[in-house]
């Protein structure tokens, strides 16, 4: 129960920023997720159907991109910067046609946006909202 702005020693302003970096890695991991099997069809496909694919994928990575800056300037955990990083590498992977190392990159995306979830659900635990 909140008393004087904290619960269990935090400040409100800390179970409020975890929960905000909950949300967002949620979101980010869901749609990386979503990165990663969109990859795996465009290596399937062959030719000009390839080639507009990996564009549309470049956008949709591009989008992703941006999400993964908001959630860095709003919940400031350097795990975002890290994942925005590696989408950035991925990209530059799939303009290159170099499927297998981009896939990579979104894995380890994923695990690193992961760090700020675990971070964020130990917050919420210790202090009896989880």
């Amino acid at each position: 129960m909140l008393r004087g702005g904290s619960v269990s020693g935090k400040s409100s302003a800390d179970i409020g920023k975890a929960i905000v970096c909950f949300q967002y890695v949620e979101r980010v991991k869901s749609e990386l997720i979503i990165a990663a099997r969109l990859l795996e069809y465009v290596m399937e496909l062959k030719g000009d159907e390839q080639s507009g694919a990996c564009k549309l994928f470049r956008w949709f990575l591009d989008a992703l991109l941006g999400e993964v800056n908001i959630a860095h300037n709003v919940v400031g955990r350097q795990d975002f910067l890290l994942a925005g990083e590696k989408v950035q590498v991925a990209i530059d992977r799939v303009q290159q046609g170099r499927f297998e190392e981009a896939i990579r990159l979104v894995s380890e995306a994923i695990s690193v946006v992961a760090g700020s979830g675990q971070w964020a659900m130990q917050v919420l635990k210790d202090n009896g909202l989880l």
